[in-house]
């Protein structure tokens, strides 16, 4: 029988093992790694795996548990991020009604070790943080399309946001997984802007 007979309303719940506890903030990193392993994860260097942990910990504070599409989808993001030329490492947000959202961002550019920041206004949280990320990295980009969807039921589940930037004339489409929607369209952007300096520099 598998996880998700056992428990039908919770389709995919992550578990260290067969039989085990459902991942959540209190599991340990013991509990992490089999539930790794039970997704494949079997040949991760320490350092990928302190950061998936860590990645983990940081949705896990905000979901009461965390399913095996989740923990998925975030590790695959977050290893793929790694390898990006953009990754965000800190991003702050401030609405108030009646006036312009407001968002700064901390990105590290591959390469470089001094982190880059800049705040940017929108007309909501998400167009405030990509105003920020042009002004952190002097680009031109235009977002064409961008679209979310969540990846589990439940008011706690992870965003996926999808979008399509022109940069110098092309097109680049990429996802970016989050505990909320303006992260996650963050993290969309800049892999979707990496693609564009990698295409940059070595051809599509």
């Amino acid at each position: 029988m598998s996880d998700t007979d056992n428990h039908p309303h919770r389709p995919g719940v992550a578990r260290s093992r067969r039989g085990g506890l459902a991942l959540n903030a209190s599991s340990t990193r013991e509990e992490f790694a089999g539930a790794l392993a039970r997704l494949g994860h079997t040949t991760l260097s320490a350092l990928d795996e302190e950061r998936a942990f860590e990645a983990f910990r940081e949705v896990a504070a905000t979901k009461t548990e965390v399913t095996i599409r989740d923990l998925e989808a975030l590790v695959d993001d977050r290893l793929r991020a790694i390898a990006d030329q953009y990754q965000l490492l800190r991003l702050e947000t401030r609405t108030r009604t009646g006036e312009p959202a407001w968002a700064r961002v901390e990105l590290l550019e591959r390469g470089v070790e001094i982190g880059i920041d800049a705040e940017g206004t929108g007309d909501g949280p998400i167009d405030a943080a990509l105003r920020a990320v042009v002004t952190a990295l002097h680009v031109e980009a235009t977002l064409l399309a961008f679209s979310v969807e969540a990846l589990s039921t439940g008011t706690d589940a992870l965003c996926e946001a999808h979008v399509t930037v022109s940069v110098a004339g092309a097109t680049h489409h990429a996802e970016g997984i989050a505990a909320s929607l303006t992260e996650a369209g963050v993290r969309a952007f800049l892999a979707a802007l990496s693609h564009a300096r990698r295409a940059e520099r070595h051809g599509p």
